[in-house]
């Protein structure tokens, strides 16, 4: 876990606090059904994480996956959201001042990050609609641990089939325009200071989790770690958490009283736990989520590991059934 700081430099790891995402509850009518098949696969973060990889359950298969360098903002395709790459660090420091002013991030304060939860209501750029703010935008952190500098943008416009922004690098006076269409099948566009607009996401009908890194913000004061972990398809997939009956027993009557979360979060990253003495992660495999597919399914879901054949970390050991 990367600590950011200073937004600058990285200071430190930190291990084993729970997250306590919002739930919500509801009645779920559980029909007569045969459960299928255990499923197992390793997913390829790599020792260094730096592959953001989408999963989906039903065919046991990453679909699409791409470096975490690749995209800086993403764009929301219905309503006027924007997102970071939080899987960077990423960092908005809100400012009053003109295009022209800004040259550096030296002084800045008062920088903020979206929210773990997912949250769109909790963004780092928030209502852009009813201000007038340059944005000064930490691009976070690469694999290595280098910093990816600063850009300032301002958002001129947005309809219902594109936003239009201008930005620069901080110590340019001279923006750069561009337009980011709106997709039709995916709930964001992907956006990338350096290359413009790039495919990212697949569809959100063709997915259900991402294994990433991303930014957890602990709180008592507010510090931004960059974690390793698991995050779900935020237009569709829900998640709630079943630890009291182990993995092998649950049954599909045993999901009708859970409270389920469209937090993207729930499974998030403290899975595992790193042990300073030994050097190494050891995985929970008591942790089990049961997650509910836009198609109505119920899975059984746990990570039973963090290493390869080989011994190197960044490849979560997944097991899950559909029940």
């Amino acid at each position: 876990m990367i600590l950011i700081k200073n937004k600058t430099r990285i200071i430190s790891l930190i291990f084993g606090l729970a997250l306590l995402p919002a739930c919500m509850k509801e009645e779920i009518a559980v029909p007569k059904h045969v459960s299928g098949d255990t499923q197992v696969n390793e997913i390829e973060m790599t020792q260094d994480y730096r592959n953001q990889l989408y999963f989906d359950l039903s065919t046991n298969q990453v679909v699409q996956s791409n470096l975490k360098t690749a995209w800086d903002l993403a764009f929301e395709s219905v309503g006027n959201h924007i997102v970071l790459n939080t899987s960077k660090g990423m960092a908005v420091h809100k400012s009053a001042a003109s295009f022209a002013a800004i040259n550096s991030a030296e002084d800045l304060e008062d920088w903020n990050w979206d929210v773990h939860s997912g949250n769109l209501d909790s963004t780092a750029i928030g209502n852009w609609v009813e201000n007038d703010f340059t944005y000064v935008i930490d691009r976070g952190y690469n694999w290595s641990g280098d910093h990816q500098g600063y850009y300032k943008m301002r958002i001129t416009t947005v309809n219902d089939e594109q936003f239009e922004i201008s930005y620069a690098e901080i110590s340019d006076d001279t923006p750069a325009y561009y337009a980011i269409v709106k997709s039709s099948t995916a709930q964001f566009t992907y956006f990338s200071f350096e290359t413009g607009t790039i495919s990212i996401a697949p569809a959100d009908t063709e997915y259900d989790l991402i294994f990433t890194q991303y930014t957890h913000l602990f709180t008592d004061p507010t510090t931004p770690y960059v974690v390793t972990g698991v995050l779900s398809n935020r237009a569709h997939t829900s998640i709630a958490s079943l630890d009291a009956i182990p993995f092998a027993e649950i049954e599909l009557q045993d999901v009708e009283l859970l409270e389920f979360s469209y937090d993207i979060d729930v499974i998030g990253y403290d899975w595992k736990h790193y042990s300073l003495e030994d050097g190494i992660f050891t995985t929970d495999a008591d942790r089990n989520y049961i997650i509910r597919t836009q198609t109505g399914l119920f899975y059984k879901f746990r990570i039973v590991g963090f290493y390869n054949i080989e011994g190197l970390k960044g490849y979560p050991n997944i097991e899950f059934q559909a029940l």
